[in-house]
């Protein structure tokens, strides 16, 4: 078993959820007309690590994309260092590409600090927060946040999705989120606002995280990191270890 086999199945699992999952020789195309802003519901997972063209994929996603009313085409690679010649392809047409580190903690982390809770019915305050914290992913513009809550309340909290809290004097100051689909733990969501960064709200949630993924069944926990950032290194010391990348870019549909 490879060391991505774990995250491709949670992956499967995940995408599961949403309305379509159009299966293909080189993975699937998902999509989801509830949320066509939003990414997550609306691309291609290529999973394989046999060569595939992007006229290939397209030839499922586009038609898929548009059905839903999604303004862009999205593409993840699970194997990039094997579909060196397709990421030559997009890049040559032009296709700015993104790498993600995957990163896996084997086992449970020990407990975290008191100040991180559940948050195990969230409310309108709740939302508040998370509103405000997507901006730190640069997801901005009300129909796209209007259409993350919505997914949220419709699919990610009804199949699993939990989320945790950081607090220092009664304030929220970070959150993050957890899923475990069959045996594997995925965090998501980790963020910090920016008056308390640097105090290991971070380390805190994360390692809450992994012990609760782990209480939950979890055989491995995984996440995705900046390659460039600073939190990997946070990570490791909770006991992660880097394993993978992904790549992936978003192509704009004419109109």
């Amino acid at each position: 078993m490879t060391d991505l086999e774990p995250l491709l199945r949670f992956w499967r699992a995940h995408d599961a959820m949403f309305e379509r999952v159009e299966p293909a020789p080189w993975g699937a195309v998902v999509s989801d007309a509830r949320f066509p802003v939003i990414r997550e519901p609306n691309y291609a997972r290529v999973e394989t690590a046999e060569p595939v063209g992007l006229a290939e994929i397209e030839e499922r996603l586009l038609p898929a994309m548009r059905r839903t009313g999604s303004p862009s085409a999205h593409v993840v690679l699970f194997h990039p260092d094997e579909q060196t010649d397709l990421i030559a392809e997009a890049s040559t047409r032009g296709e700015r590409l993104t790498w993600d580190l995957v990163m896996r903690c084997s086992g449970a982390a020990g407990p975290s600090s008191d100040h991180v809770e559940e948050v195990p019915n969230p409310d309108a305050a709740f939302w508040r927060i998370h509103r405000a914290s997507a901006a730190l992913f640069d997801i901005e513009g009300e129909r796209t946040l209007d259409q993350l809550q919505a997914m949220e309340l419709a699919v990610m909290i009804p199949g699993g999705r939990r989320w945790f809290v950081a607090t220092d004097a009664g304030r929220t100051v970070a959150l993050a989120a957890l899923m475990v689909l069959d045996g594997t733990g995925f965090v998501d969501h980790v963020v910090t606002f920016p008056r308390a960064r640097r105090r290991g709200h971070a380390g805190a949630l994360t390692r809450r995280l992994v012990f609760e993924a782990a209480a939950a069944g979890a055989g491995d926990t995984y996440l995705l990191a900046d390659p460039e950032g600073d939190a990997m290194r946070i990570y490791e010391r909770i006991g992660f270890e880097r394993v993978a990348h992904l790549a992936s870019w978003v192509s704009p549909l004419a109109g």
